[in-house]
């Protein structure tokens, strides 16, 4: 019985041994029919209604792939997906990529079509350029009237007792007493009895009772009375002893310097009054905005109390200088204010636009056929006549060098903004080539003048009437990457694989670049606006448009507290540079004009961190993103090696790429580790 059982124990451990065997193979089939099944892409149906039962093919009977225009590398088969690196849409890979010359791209049809390239023909016009300014509303200095007292004596009665009281040309302002006038008075009165009772033949006799009566009336004018006041004193319907000031102009009174009852000197100023009908807004040019301003061009702005309403005026003076300090140069626009809707103090955001010519010539013929006041430029005229403010004679605009020579305008090569692919010193753009069988393109490299609003000036590189690519030459870039053909990020053409590194390899760099001696206390102090500007970063990156504010807020603080003493020569401009571009010179209302702002900051900070460096124990990296602000790139500074896109946030988060790595200028290396002297680095 027990051999029974043992040897049916035995048999039983065999049976299960290649049992389980069996279901083992079985599920591993059947895990992969099921995988097989999920990983198919979704069947769709097809044009009898039934479903597809295949991915979609290309021409060589191959699956569909689809690649990131940023990242050629990304291979995936669905056209939903997003790129796993900087999270864009996907665009089909193209075939016939191999063909044609070394710098055109062969593309199907339907190619074409999935990669929504659009053309525009290369032209000759004016392109108007766009610079905006930023600025304030002030008074017209040449319309304003201080009324001083024009002798000594009291304020007896003070009629505008309050700033913003409105008063009309002649309105009586104030009455004063004066001994002084009193004399005046009586020494008239006294002249025009000795004439009226002169009976004597003498003409010597008579000239001098006439010559004594218009001195006396020459003293009253002196001391500000009207001829009426005058006449009304010769005749003695007035007593003397009060005087009535009354306003030489219509506008408002703005300051008020004495009150009723006090005792004033002479010269001492009493009331001003300002015409509010005519304004200025002083507005401040960077260097590079100079070029593109003229005396007489036309400015649309607008203000915040009027937000959709567009004022308008004229470039009246450009200040002969910049300012060492800010490296700007005032610019002032006169304004019409006689509608009242503008107000001294409120602040404008203004536009010029310039057209361009050939060179980067600005136009400027507003002022053709005009005449104009050379010392008073605000005054402008249809014909000649005399300045209302200097009474000088008017004279042409032509004879003051503001109007250009119309012969000599010639209209530039223009091309479109969206189809240069700027890198570097380079610029490249994609033609559509003429009387081809399939749509095909091809790169040329071309030199660029300047930028006039949503055109470039081509001073090389194209000719009339050819169609270059505006919209989706960066996928035909990375087809051309893929094809190992010459590109944008890839001259020499080769390789095919990422555009750019994103996240790689980092190269350290010293924490400065030249060796250079300033103060201690002055690096130290440069900590909160090294912090404060990574803040900033770090809220652009979450597009966090109040955080950003903020530490823009805590920026310009922080610039007050940095010590310049012992800071001189090319450090001292660097840093006044720096706070140039770092300084908040508007309000920011939305989060593109953050990240335009953003850019300005992020050149001033790293060129502060490149010369001067920085204390603490972080190590900072500079990034570059090259998809910023259409294509032109930009840098930033941020803390980590993750990269954290402040000119896109959550839309391309991870677009870009380390540059360098800058150490603290008290990292610790070998065995120099915690040693500092000064801040001489090689």
């Amino acid at each position: 019985m027990n051999e029974f059982l043992s040897w049916t124990a035995r048999v039983g451990r065999v049976v299960w041994k290649h049992t389980s065997a069996f279901v083992a193979v079985l599920l591993i089939l059947a895990a992969l029919v099921i995988g097989s099944r999920i990983g198919r892409p979704a069947l769709a149906p097809d044009d009898d209604g039934g479903v597809a039962t295949d991915t979609t093919l290309v021409s060589d009977g191959k699956a569909q792939m689809y690649t990131c225009s940023m990242h050629p590398s990304v291979r995936l088969p669905d056209p939903d997906a997003k790129c796993p690196i900087c999270f864009m849409d996907l665009i089909p890979v193209t075939d016939g990529g191999g063909e044609g010359n070394e710098r055109q791209l062969v593309l199907t049809e339907a190619s074409a079509k999935l990669s929504e390239i659009e053309t525009a023909k290369v032209g000759r016009f004016l392109p108007t350029a766009r610079v905006r300014l930023y600025g304030k509303l002030t008074y017209d200095q040449t319309s304003i009237a201080r009324i001083s007292a024009q002798f000594p004596g009291r304020l007896d009665r003070l009629f505008v007792n309050y700033v913003g009281v409105p008063v009309a040309k002649g309105d009586h302002l104030a009455e004063m007493y004066s001994p002084q006038l009193l004399a005046a008075f009586e020494e008239l009165r006294q002249a025009r009895l000795a004439v009226d009772g002169t009976v004597t033949t003498s003409d010597i006799v008579r000239d001098s009772t006439e010559r004594t009566l218009e001195a006396a009336r020459e003293r009253l004018g002196l001391l500000g009375l009207t001829e009426e006041q005058i006449a009304g004193a010769e005749a003695g319907e007035a007593s003397g002893e009060r005087l009535t000031i009354y306003s030489p102009i219509a506008g408002i009174v703005i300051n008020l310097a004495a009150r009723e009852g006090d005792y004033v000197e002479t010269g001492s100023p009493i009331v001003t009054v300002a015409d509010l009908s005519r304004l200025w807004l002083d507005m401040e040019a960077y260097e590079s905005q100079l070029p593109l301003l003229r005396w007489g061009q036309p400015v649309t702005f607008t203000v915040e109390a009027n937000p959709g309403k567009r004022f308008e005026g004229r470039i009246a003076f450009i200040e002969p200088i910049v300012d060492e300090r800010t490296r700007t140069t005032a610019v002032r626009v006169a304004v019409d204010n006689s509608d009242r809707e503008l107000k001294p103090g409120m602040f404008a955001t203004a536009t010029v636009r310039p057209r361009v010519a050939s060179g980067g010539a600005v136009v400027s013929d507003e002022l053709a056929g005009r005449w104009v006041s050379p010392m008073h430029p605000t005054v402008v005229r249809d014909s000649p006549g005399q300045c209302d403010i200097c009474g000088m004679d008017l004279v042409s605009a032509e004879s003051l060098g503001v109007v250009g020579d119309p012969s000599a305008v010639e209209e530039p090569l223009v091309i479109p903004r969206t189809a240069a692919m700027l890198t570097g010193t380079r610029a490249i753009v994609y033609i559509k080539a003429p009387d081809t069988e399939r749509p095909t393109y091809e790169a040329r490299e071309v030199v660029l003048g300047p930028r006039a609003g949503e055109f470039y000036i081509v001073e090389s590189g194209l000719r009339e009437g050819e169609e270059v690519v505006v919209k989706g030459a960066f996928r035909i870039d990375s087809a051309m990457q893929i094809a190992a053909k010459p590109s944008m990020m890839m001259p020499q053409g080769g390789g095919g694989g990422a555009a750019h590194q994103h996240a790689g390899h980092t190269p350290e760099m010293p924490a400065t670049e030249t060796s250079v001696t300033v103060p201690d206390s002055f690096v130290f102090s440069l900590k909160p606006v090294y912090v404060s500007y990574l803040d900033a970063q770090e809220s652009l990156a979450s597009d966090d448009l109040s955080g950003f504010t903020q530490t823009a807020s805590d920026l310009n603080t922080a610039i007050g507290f940095v010590e310049e003493v012992g800071l001189a020569g090319e450090p001292l401009d660097e840093w006044r540079r720096a706070v140039g571009k770092l300084r908040r010179d508007r309000p920011v209302t939305t989060i593109d004009d953050a990240r335009a702002r953003f850019e300005r900051m992020s050149e001033a900070v790293i060129a502060l961190q490149r010369r001067f460096g920085h204390q603490g124990g972080e190590t900072w990296h500079v990034a570059y993103c090259p998809m910023a602000f259409g294509n032109k790139g930009a840098e930033w500074l941020q803390r980590g090696t993750t990269i954290d896109n402040p000119y896109f946030g959550a839309s391309m988060l991870r677009c870009g790429e380390i540059r360098s790595a800058r150490l603290p200028l008290s990292q610790p290396a070998g065995d120099a580790a915690g040693q500092h002297e000064g801040h001489d680095h090689d």
